[in-house]
């Protein structure tokens, strides 16, 4: 036995040389290995519904990769990684996990699975010579899981972040009590110390696509409402509220007492805002806005707003921020009532004819502009114009003349929002969707 073996320190561990063959192996094959390890650490949880490694892969990627960089240049040094070092790569990736609502022991068994796998790819990547290697890399394997364990279980305890989610739900509870009009929010408020402003900008919200309600889907709503938060309060924590659920919500903004308001300002700073919301969460967004609504109108403004979302949506707009002047002429085609029935009976004798609904669409979008219409059709005018005539005789109105011609786009867009889903007067304004 060799008594004058130096023995590490609980401080240090045995260095490993930056020219060592096996070190050289795993640096050059760094992103692979990181991607190797997530997918196994995903692939280890038996989740209640399959989970596309596309959740996780675009942020925790990154911090596995700086982490091992990391951890290559303190092995040179022979020196353990500090519980702040380490909290650089794990905190975000824990805190993330956390509000996304994944339970403390799915992160161990995905963490213990990542290990074991990096294990693996050591040993198939040594050869002969790497012995002293594999045997100090194990060691600080064996140090930096124990590091990750502790801190993943810290932030899950921490006072700290459980208040932080406490309180978002506060203001998102208090932003439900003024846009359902319930009694209360005053009280509410103050004992979240927030102070009520008198007027507020009202804006809709809601993500252009549809998801299924699975695990992925849901811990994919989660991820979006923890990234909007964190643009919500980068822009004024405590001041603007919302409802925002992943999905769909509403957003309340202080609004500017200053008489006469300045619309091109506020159109500028709610387009920041979506833009913002938009990169953020990697996704398009349609929002309607309701300006300057008092506390008592926040229902009705907010109602009005996530109808008309739903309506641009459902009409295949363009992702973006609309008011009700923006779609007025549609928004009042499909109130409910008489009218709105009688335009649905209009049109409902093409609904067997696709080719004829096709042509009526493009005739009315350009005006009657024949030459146009057949273009995008891709047939000739004169077989558009016999398409018009076969309109006129199934329905008895004619699309060339300039009065029938509005009633048949007021009865095609009855059509549309029909054929899309549930009247957008059906449209829950707390809870949008």
């Amino acid at each position: 036995m060799d008594h004058n073996r130096h023995v590490p320190s609980p401080s240090e561990l045995p260095p490993i040389p930056a020219d060592a063959p096996l070190r050289k192996v795993i640096e050059d094959r760094i992103d692979e290995i990181a991607t190797t390890l997530l997918h196994e650490a995903v692939e280890s949880i038996e989740w209640p519904t399959p989970m596309p490694i596309e959740h996780f892969d675009g942020e925790v990627t990154p911090y596995i990769i700086g982490g091992f960089l990391y951890g290559l240049d303190l092995i040179t040094e022979g020196r353990r990684v500090t519980r702040a070092e380490a909290a650089t790569f794990v905190l975000p990736v824990a805190e993330r996990h956390a509000e996304d609502g994944i339970p403390l022991p799915f992160l161990f068994t995905a963490l213990h699975a990542g290990i074991r796998k990096l294990w693996e790819i050591v040993l198939e990547s040594a050869s002969e010579g790497d012995s002293e290697t594999i045997a100090a890399l194990g060691m600080y394997l064996a140090d930096l899981t124990g590091t990750i364990s502790v801190l993943m279980t810290e932030v899950y305890q921490d006072s700290d972040f459980v208040l932080r989610a406490t309180t978002r739900r506060q203001l998102s509870a208090l932003c439900a009590h003024l846009v359902d009009g319930e009694p209360g929010s005053d009280t509410i408020a103050k004992q979240i110390g927030v102070k009520l402003s008198d007027r507020y900008d009202v804006l809709a919200i809601r993500v252009d696509g549809d998801e299924p309600r699975t695990t992925h889907g849901t811990l994919a709503a989660r991820r979006r409402l923890r990234l909007a938060n964190q643009v919500f309060y980068g822009r004024g924590a405590g001041e603007i509220l919302n409802t925002f659920d992943g999905h769909t919500g509403v957003i309340l903004l202080p609004a500017q007492v200053v008489e006469p308001r300045d619309d091109a300002v506020m159109a500028t700073h709610l387009g920041a805002l979506i833009d913002a919301l938009s990169e953020r969460l990697e996704v398009a967004i349609y929002a309607a806005h309701h300006p300057g609504a008092t506390l008592a109108a926040i229902p009705a403004a907010a109602a009005e707003a996530a109808e008309i979302t739903c309506l641009a949506r459902q009409l295949n707009r363009e992702p973006g921020i609309y008011q009700l002047s923006d779609v007025l002429f549609e928004y009042q085609s499909t109130r409910p009532g008489p009218a709105r029935d009688l335009l649905a009976r209009h049109i409902a004798p093409l609904r067997d004819h696709p080719g004829l609904l096709q042509a009526l669409q493009s005739h009315l979008q350009h005006g009657a502009d024949r030459k146009a219409a057949a273009a995008e059709l891709f047939i000739h005018p004169n077989t558009l114009t016999y398409r018009l005539r076969r309109i006129q005789e199934i329905t008895g109105y004619d699309p060339t003349d300039p009065y029938q011609s509005r009633l048949l786009a007021a009865a095609m867009t009855v059509h549309t929002i029909d054929q899309a889903g549930a009247p957008v007067a059906d449209t829950d304004p707390g809870n949008p969707g």
